[in-house]
Formats: C-alpha cells, structure tokens, sequence
C-alpha cells in the first residue's frame, strides 16, 4: 500500500513539471545512495548475512528505467521490477555491484517480443559495448552460425548469438521456447539479456524478457569460488567433480573447434574479442 502511494505521489508530482521523468541506475556506487538517486519513492530493503538489496516492483508502465553510464546507456520500458545488490563480504561500502531489471509481461504476440529484444540490442550497438564470451567454454560467431549446435541444428539454449544477427521468426518460434542470450560487456560491466517463450497450454505467448548489470570483476570471482567450493565438496563425496570439470572444459574446446570450422564453411566468421 505505501508503495502504491510513493508511486501515486511520484507521478502526481510528475504531471505538475516537477521531479524526474524516468528511473535511472548505475554501479560502483553506495546502493543507498544509489536508491536515494534513482527516482524511486520507496524500495523493499533486506540484508541477509551482508548480502543486501534494494527491490521495487509494480513500476508504472510510463516510467522508463535507464542506465545512465556514459556511453553505454540503455533505457527500458515498461519495467516491471527493479532490483540492486551489493555484498558486504565483497566490499564493506557497499556499492552496487548488481541490477535485475525484469520486463512487465507486456508482449503478447511473437512479432512484440521479437521486435522489443531487437530495438534492446539496437542500444547495445550504438553504445561502447561489446560482445562477451567465457573463452575456455565458449566462442563467438556472426551470423546463423551463432545460433546453432556442432550439428548444424539450432541450439538449445541459444547462447552468444550475433547480435547482428536478426533472428528470422521460423528459428525464433523454435529458439524462444528454449532460452536465448545475448552478452555484453563495457566499461567493467557484464550485461546479459534473456528472453525465455514460457507459452502456457492456452498457447498464448508469455513472454519472460530480463536484462542484468553486474560488476564483471566481481561476478568472475563469485562464479569462480562458487565453482571450486562445488568441486571441493563434490571430491571431498567421491564424486570426481574436479576431474569431470577437467574433462568438460576439454570437451567445450572441441566443440568450440567444430563450431568454428562449421561457421567458415557456412561464410560466417570467428570473432576476435578484445
């Protein structure tokens, strides 16, 4: 109810010339501050063992949310729910090391969601961003060939895509259901965007669209503890989890090989990243 109220002000306060026209964001900075900055009347706070956020949902559809950095600005809209983190283990200031920004399932037809994900990468483009990849698991390919398996089938889910690469709606029809992703990175941040057909038996489209912002440094070191701990304990169980990651990352690289061969045949090409 407080919350409803703190929007009802916003854009009562709004309609008479005043105040901000939209929500904006950033990283690296106190997330109290942050939250006192952002145009938002009123945020959810929690704090579990120095784990700490900031959440709103139920933004009003007029309201577009923006990343403001400087020459990597986004804006969406409309919004759903808005969510910042910072951990205290990570850094006892607190800055804002994370943002969720979910889409208001607003896209009911095919064609909606197709187009709103193209105009979102459109952003990317224009801005300093630019394509992100895990080298030791992934590669990066332009075209359709960033769209499909080691067999030449689309793959499941649709990772690293070309963001060059306009989807045609035969392959979105099938990809959709099954999960794609487009990643960026710029400026120390990652930026990943998923759109996820969660279609029900009623068959009409409901689409799940959701776009994050993490501090990249500190999203590698949390991966990268959180997956030696699931080895040491899966050792310490008998498990050989250590050695069957040894044999996945061998394996990702050649399927990474096979891919890439596959995408020059095809007339597409390997992308370098920086």
């Amino acid at each position: 109810m407080a919350a409803a109220a703190g929007w009802a002000a916003l854009l009562l306060f709004q309609s008479q010339g005043q105040g901000a026209q939209d929500i904006k964001f950033d990283l690296g900075k106190n997330i109290t501050e942050t939250a006192r900055n952002s145009g938002v009347p009123k945020f959810q706070t929690r704090n579990v063992a120095g784990l700490v956020s900031y959440a709103v949902d139920s933004i009003p559809s007029q309201l577009p949310v923006r990343y403001v950095r400087p020459g990597y600005e986004i804006t969406w809209q409309p919004v759903f729910a808005l969510t910042l983190y910072a951990d205290k283990d990570v850094d006892a200031s607190l800055p804002v090391q994370s943002v969720d920004l979910q889409l208001a399932r607003h896209l009911k037809t095919h064609e909606a969601a197709k187009a709103f994900v193209e105009q979102t990468i459109a952003q990317f483009m224009r801005g300093k961003w630019h394509r992100y990849h895990e080298p030791e698991w992934t590669t990066l390919l332009t075209g359709r060939s960033s769209t499909l398996d080691e067999s030449g089938h689309l793959a499941n889910p649709l990772r690293n895509v070309d963001p060059a690469y306009q989807i045609p709606m035969e392959d979105w029809l099938v990809a959709a259901p099954r999960g794609i992703i487009w990643q960026w990175a710029g400026d120390g941040v990652l930026a990943t965007l998923t759109v996820a057909d969660m279609t029900g038996s009623n068959g009409s489209p409901a689409y799940d669209v959701d776009l994050e912002f993490d501090v990249l440094a500190v999203k590698l070191k949390r991966d990268a503890d959180n997956e030696a701990q699931r080895r040491k304990e899966g050792d310490a169980k008998g498990w050989n989890s250590t050695a069957r990651y040894e044999a996945d990352k061998k394996a990702a690289q050649v399927r990474n090989r096979v891919l890439e061969e596959n995408a020059v045949k095809r007339g597409d090409a390997v992308v370098k990243a920086p």
